[in-house]
């Protein structure tokens, strides 16, 4: 089960809600805490409990424009569900990637080149933490970069 601060849950449904869906803490990031999904391994629950930052929406819309966009939509991890609000965002799992199977060249509108946003579904590397990126600078195209990856 999860640790977490029972301050958030001003209910004791919100309190059950979390630990239903929620498994272990498996990272965190300056606006959210992601959690395995207690009932399915491979999924995440990643929530955003700080204020405008909207990193889950931004990731539902770019995956709901990239979904069946082909050679684009395999560069990303599924989402699979978002609360009404944002706050709760649903979205594949992915497993950690070795140095050697991250690409020379990624598309553009990627900005965030951390190995730790990054993982394998399958064989297949893919971005998993793109609420932020240059998709409405660069638009959404397959032209490519060199690959500046760092830790």
């Amino acid at each position: 089960m999860s640790d977490f601060d029972r301050s958030n849950f001003p209910t004791t449904l919100s309190m059950d809600m979390f630990q239903l869906f929620c498994g272990d803490l498996i990272g965190e990031g300056i606006a959210r805490r992601v959690y395995q999904h207690a009932l399915d391994p491979n999924l995440v629950v990643k929530i955003e409990d700080r204020a405008r930052s909207f990193q889950n929406v931004f990731e539902w819309q770019v995956w709901d424009r990239v979904r069946e966009a082909k050679g684009i939509a395999a560069w990303f991890a599924p989402c699979e569900a978002i609360s009404p609000c944002g706050a709760i965002l649903i979205q594949r799992r992915t497993a950690a990637a070795r140095e050697s199977e991250h690409p020379a060249r990624v598309p553009t509108f990627f900005t965030d080149l951390k190995r730790s946003n990054w993982g394998l579904i399958g064989k297949r590397l893919v971005c998993h933490d793109y609420g932020s990126h240059l998709m409405l600078e660069n638009g959404m195209t397959s032209r490519s970069k060199r690959a500046d990856w760092w830790d």
